[in-house]
């Protein structure tokens, strides 16, 4: 089993501890991860591939190209991944051949890390700003010690989402009160759209939360309607109460398939249905997260094993001296944009059974909630986050 969605819970928990805003991409690390495994060997390869949930390396490789492939059709979604090496290593020829092949689709550059570590960073800076389509800047910087003179390699990787709802919001004057994790309120503008919607109330010990599910338009890249297109959709995720996001990022991180289980399988009349706007970006260390899940041989200078990056091995060896995220989110009346970069047999359903149709929900996000950015077919959860206090941006 993939456990990358794992990852949110350590920094996800710590924001609702600070009453952060909160956002991070399992999709984004996956392909980082992916691309780091093809540069390892003994016991660093064999943590990474049962942390992906993968067989071997061609099983790895084949689920990676297969799900690039999908992102490179899709038009809301926009991916690019680069390798910075120092201009003193050589990339063997068989790690420069994974990265560019499909199954990562990487560009390798070289860059002086040693002598002109700020040009380095710039340059590492630059190209994840192309890749978010501007969102995210200065991701990388040489004055916090995680890149700088005795840096040698950097894996980076840049997710841009951006698409438009199906069913525009027609309401977005409302100003209500938005009751933070400790009660106090925060005047926000709430988006208004009542009226039939796919949503459903979960109210089983420990399910105590609602489910509203906003689909984005299924969009060709010429901006025309497309049956054949993706089906994205955004997840929010209302629990009834103010206290209850740590109760629903546990069950979304531990149960598999969750996020998408709780996905409601029918319409009903959502009246009032309100979502605040917001936008926010947040930046993540995941490294000791990755670490506490147990994929430390990567992140120890005495086991770590990436001799398959490099022919000219440094006299000291590399590791992974750190694993950091920057995500954007923003939500407004148009649609949703959203980045990341990242650097470095049965289950039980969730949804009830079919009855007669249900009264009126009454749908008021105006208490801490999660999202989810996912694409519906596939089951693919792009973005995972929640939201604490809408008036913050970071």
């Amino acid at each position: 089993m993939d456990q990358c969605l794992r990852v949110a819970w350590f920094p996800g928990m710590d924001a609702i501890a600070k009453q952060s805003n909160f956002l991070f991409s399992p999709m984004s690390l996956r392909a980082a991860l992916a691309l780091l495994a093809s540069g390892t060997h003994g016991a660093t390869l064999r943590q990474l591939l049962a942390f992906l949930g993968s067989r071997d390396t061609h099983h790895l490789a084949t689920a990676s190209a297969r799900l690039l492939a999908d992102v490179a059709s899709w038009p809301q979604l926009t991916f690019a991944a680069a390798i910075f090496a120092d201009r003193t290593l050589r990339l063997t020829p068989e790690f420069a051949s994974s990265a560019a092949s499909s199954a990562h689709r990487a560009v390798a550059r070289s860059v002086d890390f040693r002598n002109r570590p700020a040009a380095a960073v710039a340059e590492a800076n630059a190209f994840i700003e192309r890749a978010t389509a501007g969102r995210l800047r200065g991701v990388l910087s040489d004055s916090e010690n995680a890149v700088g003179p005795t840096t040698r390699v950097v894996l980076a990787n840049g997710l841009h989402f951006k698409a438009k709802w199906a069913r525009r919001f027609y309401d977005t004057t409302a100003r209500r009160e938005f009751l933070r994790h400790d009660g106090r309120p925060v005047p926000v503008p709430f988006l208004s759209d009542p009226g039939m919607h796919y949503a459903e109330s979960f109210d089983a010990p420990g399910l105590e939360f609602k489910v509203l599910q906003l689909f984005y338009k299924m969009e060709g890249r010429d901006g025309r309607l497309d049956h054949g297109a993706p089906c994205f959709s955004m997840l929010i995720f209302l629990p009834h109460r103010r206290d209850g996001l740590a109760g629903l990022l546990r069950l979304a991180v531990t149960r598999q398939d969750f996020v998408m289980r709780c996905a409601p399988r029918r319409e009903q009349v959502v009246c009032p249905c309100m979502v605040p706007k917001f936008r926010f970006s947040s930046r993540l260390d995941l490294a000791s997260t990755l670490r506490r899940l147990g994929l430390t041989a990567p992140f120890d200078k005495d086991a770590a094993d990436l001799s398959g990056m490099v022919s000219n091995m440094p006299p000291e060896g590399l590791y992974v001296s750190g694993v950091g995220q920057s995500c954007a989110v923003e939500v407004d009346e148009e649609g949703t944009e959203a980045a990341a970069a990242t650097y470095t047999a049965c289950s039980p359903t969730y949804s009830p059974p079919e009855n007669s149709p249900p009264p009126p929900m009454r749908f008021v996000a105006d208490h801490p909630f999660m999202f989810a950015i996912v694409e519906y077919e596939n089951a693919e959860v792009l973005f995972l986050g929640h939201v604490m206090d809408p008036s913050q941006e970071n």
